[in-house]
């Protein structure tokens, strides 16, 4: 538990500087630097595109996790990796093409409602690889053991450059297409500087020999993309669905509501970084019983740290929506269900990552 112990600390201190970045911009930067229609456009971009993540990382960020330990040879894991991370373009070259062919058709559909998407439904694509392969690279990493650097560009360095490019917005350094395009580029160079980091780990080898269990690991890897694509769609397509058949400006009430909730979840998120390799590991070593110890570990501590947190938020929410506009405010009940949810979730432990990793993977389906 020593590992596990030593970067669940660092990783929810990261997740939560981030979080506290990421306060200052959904709170007060984006509510009184940028139109309501503007806020909520920002949040459908990043939200559709998240949807997408899993679809088009094919699952291999999850693949990685569970299969690498149970590769003993330096030559089967650079073979195993490196045939993840050309996985993807299966799905991301096609859906480019669709794309291209019927741009038009996707861009009125999905602006039906709203006319001020149009311009930007390719950025959702571009941010939809930047993404899956961010995931790909940071699982990576994960499965040499080290965590907090990609929990790092994962949670904080992402909310960084927005504020940057917020606070260049406000002194007018910047238009909002700018800002809008900015965005996106910031998640391209988090990508990128996450691969540089997973290569500096364990360098690549452009061969792939034949790898052992071959036909697991594509079935496991088709069947996770389902399960990982309704994950997602259960935490985005509200947003999606606002966006695209409400004015868009209600994407704002409901975002801003949804990460406030979300700080529950943040010891959750910093101990499944950690949590999942050392799960899948557990499981290939057929460990059960070190196993059940760390489940019952993870979901004691974790729903006493969430429900001090719970507390928290629930006890002073009407001082922190006196804190931004008005109409805001309109999410208040948005964040007392889904903080409630959260809550339940922490209760829980680390049943995904076991699920996940399991050879009874389908039950998540």
């Amino acid at each position: 538990m020593g590992i596990v112990l030593k970067q669940s600390f660092k990783n929810t201190l990261v997740t939560y500087i981030g979080f506290g970045i990421g306060a200052v911009n959904v709170l007060f930067l984006f509510t009184n630097f940028l139109s309501e229609d503007y806020v909520g456009l920002i949040t459908f971009i990043l939200s559709t595109a998240n949807i997408l993540m899993p679809l088009m990382a094919f699952g291999t960020h999850n693949t990685i996790v569970k299969f690498y330990s149970s590769y003993k040879t330096k030559q089967s894991q650079n073979s195993f990796l490196m045939l993840m991370v050309f996985l993807p373009l299966v799905v991301i070259i096609p859906f480019g093409l669709i794309g291209v062919f019927a741009y038009k058709s996707i861009g009125e559909w999905l602006s039906s409602e709203n006319d001020l998407i149009l311009d930007y439904v390719w950025l959702i694509y571009v941010a939809a690889i930047a993404f899956a392969y961010f995931e790909v690279f940071y699982a990576w990493a994960k499965v040499q053991m080290k965590t907090v650097f990609g929990n790092f560009m994962r949670e904080v360095f992402h909310r960084l450059g927005t504020t940057l490019l917020l606070i260049c917005f406000y002194y007018k350094l910047i238009t909002v297409e700018q800002l809008i395009y900015g965005v996106t580029g910031v998640y391209i160079l988090r990508m990128l500087v996450m691969k540089l980091y997973a290569y500096s780990l364990k360098a690549p080898t452009f061969r792939i020999y034949k790898i052992g269990n071959l036909s697991n690991v594509l079935k496991y890897t088709t069947l996770i993309i389902i399960a990982g694509s309704i994950a997602n769609i259960i935490l985005e397509i509200d947003k999606f669905m606002i966006g695209h058949y409400v004015p868009i400006e209600n994407v704002a009430y409901y975002g801003v509501a949804i990460y406030i909730s979300m700080v529950i979840n943040v010891p959750y998120r910093s101990l499944h970084q950690i949590a999942s390799p050392i799960t899948a590991k557990l499981l290939n070593e057929k460990n059960k019983v070190e196993l059940s110890v760390f489940y019952r570990k993870s979901s004691i501590n974790l729903f006493v740290i969430s429900g001090l947190i719970f507390l928290l938020i629930v006890l002073n929410i009407n001082e922190m929506y006196r804190l931004i506009p008005e109409n805001y405010s309109e999410g208040l009940l948005v964040v007392f269900l889904i903080s409630f949810a959260k809550l339940l979730d922490s209760l829980l432990g680390n049943n995904n990552a076991i699920l996940f990793n399991s050879d009874h993977y389908r039950v998540v389906l």
